[in-house]
């Protein structure tokens, strides 16, 4: 069994590894899509939409970028309280802290998938230029959401099974 989650724990952390390349690509598609509606509104080119696709590449990248964040400890944390707690009181408040966490993440990500999902099922376009259907641009930060959920649950059974458990 021992070896089972070893596996899953590899396989986790290289799709929150492939987030972070994700949101790093959201963030080159963002500098390329500022880039060129400067460069059409200096030429007097209309392109229309690209406006709306940076914003849609932020929201995605944002979102990718939470889970791989989270794992590798960049999101910040308090650590005056938890620092200071002896340790079988900080146990116990990660426990808690992981707990709410899994609660308001997986929150997050329930109600971005039925947000994405009424937007499928009503057939919402964008009100910009481009009038894009709202689920495509959507269905990115749905995903990202979902794993930043499936991150946090993770991090929960990490520390649940490991006694001597340090978040990164």
């Amino acid at each position: 069994m021992n070896r089972f989650f070893r596996r899953v724990d590899a396989a986790l952390n290289t799709l929150y590894r492939l987030c972070g390349y994700i949101a790093a690509l959201c963030m080159v598609a963002i500098a390329v899509l500022v880039t060129l509606s400067i460069v059409t509104r200096l030429t007097a080119l209309y392109v229309p939409g690209l406006t709306e696709y940076s914003g849609y590449a932020m929201a995605a990248g944002s979102f990718f970028a939470l889970a791989y964040t989270f794992v590798e400890g960049g999101h910040i944390r308090v650590e005056l309280l938890l620092g200071r707690l002896p340790p079988s009181l900080r146990r116990a408040a990660e426990i808690w802290c992981l707990a709410v966490a899994v609660a308001v993440s997986i929150f997050l990500a329930w109600y971005m998938a039925r947000l994405t999902w009424f937007s499928w099922k009503f057939g919402e376009y964008s009100e910009g230029a481009d009038a894009i259907l709202l689920y495509k641009p959507q269905l990115a930060a749905m995903a990202g959401a979902v794993v930043l959920a499936i991150a946090v649950i993770h991090e929960f059974v990490k520390c649940l099974a490991r006694p001597g458990y340090q978040p990164r």
